[in-house]
């Protein structure tokens, strides 16, 4: 009735239409919002005609019929089919269905499988629908437990019930889920491969998914040392997920598929990274200023086997995310803004150069020249740590 929709019950009477009319008023005097009459409706349910057409007289409303779409459900006075939700099943489906929703299976993977550390939905759901099979499975003293082993189990065995098709949908969900774990039930307690004993989620959780290979670059990519950006930028690579041109031509994107950054062949994540002209300028620059030879070839074989000690791979990890970063960056520009820096001007950039010359340009061979326990805070002199924590979070 106002910016979003509302509804409204009372009794159909004059009298209770004039006590909602007055609140109305004293709603609108107060925020400034008014009802919008002509797309408003009353909806009736046993009230006399001579009563409904007093009641449109004095609210000034169009008398609505039942059903209707409230939010994109349909409102009726019987129990909802299926066909009467088919229209907003469509709609969840092309959502699920498009293109971000299946770049997310990667996201909905722990990160050690190549994902985002995000838990999958819907096995993370059935497995939390899981905790009401166990409560009845077990028992429990609840009205909830009672309730379903008086009305719908009545005496038989909860592991061999069979719901019926005109059980509730919620109640058809939960034996469903019910079937897909009691393989793990074993012996009156949950065996979930991992630690026989009670019920919990997370174990149920663990259960459904099973044991998936591990990725050999998660210490590369989900480094500490490197900024989220980067680090999910890195992610993108591992995965070959960019939108460089080539990819998008094949979802049939009409663009320009010649690197932006050379114009000489087409753009892919190899020649972008690893052969183009521009980023080995870059690369040429950061190996003058480090005197540290950045494979970009082999990025990810290369952060997982380096030597040294944690502070020396952390921030050499870091870099090469970086420079990844810069990369993209300035494709993105060219793209977008056909603007192109510098490869020179990229690679000495205050987000580079203060870190390097914040003293790890001396680390050659893998020792840190110059600095001690005090510097470590980022004051002045050799100060290491500190300083590039603080170059790269003001920078970046």
């Amino acid at each position: 009735m106002f910016a979003d929709d509302v509804m409204l019950f009372s009794k159909g009477d004059a009298t209770s239409m004039m006590l909602l009319l007055q609140s109305f008023s004293t709603f609108s005097n107060a925020t400034g919002l008014q009802v919008s009459a002509s797309k408003s409706s009353a909806y009736f349910r046993n009230v006399p005609e001579q009563l409904e057409s007093e009641i449109l007289q004095i609210s000034g409303f169009s008398e609505g019929s039942i059903p209707f779409k409230y939010l994109g459900m349909p409102i009726q006075t019987t129990r909802l089919k299926k066909q009467d939700c088919e229209c907003l099943v469509d709609k969840i489906c092309a959502r699920i269905h498009g293109y971000g929703a299946r770049k997310f299976s990667y996201a909905g993977r722990p990160k050690d499988e190549g994902g985002l550390g995000l838990k999958d939905q819907e096995t993370w759901n059935k497995a939390m629908v899981g905790r009401l099979v166990d409560s009845v499975s077990m028992q429990r003293d609840s009205i909830w437990v009672h309730w379903v082993q008086s009305n719908y189990l009545k005496g038989q065995e909860w592991m061999e019930y069979k719901s019926s098709t005109n059980s509730s949908l919620v109640w058809r969900r939960i034996c469903r889920v019910k079937d897909e774990i009691r393989a793990g039930y074993v012996n009156g307690q949950w065996n979930w491969n991992v630690q026989p004993g009670g019920f919990t989620p997370a174990g149920c959780y663990a259960w459904f998914r099973g044991t998936r290979p591990r990725v050999h670059w998660v210490k590369a990519v989900w480094n500490g040392w490197a900024l989220p950006k980067h680090q999910f930028l890195g992610w993108l690579v591992a995965h070959e997920a960019l939108n460089i041109a080539a990819r998008l031509a094949r979802f049939g994107v009409d663009i320009e598929d010649k690197c932006s950054l050379c114009g000489l062949v087409s753009e892919t994540i190899e020649h972008l990274f690893c052969d183009c002209l521009y980023s080995r300028r870059i690369v040429r620059e950061l190996n003058k200023k480090t005197a540290w030879v950045f494979p970009v070839r082999e990025v990810m074989t290369w952060c997982v086997h380096r030597t040294g000690t944690v502070l020396q791979r952390g921030i050499q990890i870091a870099m090469m995310l970086g420079l990844l970063y810069q990369v993209w960056q300035q494709r993105n520009k060219g793209k977008i803004e056909n603007v192109l820096i510098c490869p020179e001007v990229v690679a000495g950039c205050r987000g580079w150069w203060w870190w390097l010359q914040g003293g790890l340009c001396g680390w050659h061979g893998g020792e840190v020249s110059g600095g001690s326990g005090a510097d470590v805070g980022g004051g002045s002199g050799g100060g290491r740590i500190g300083r590039w924590w603080w170059v790269v979070k003001i920078t970046h």
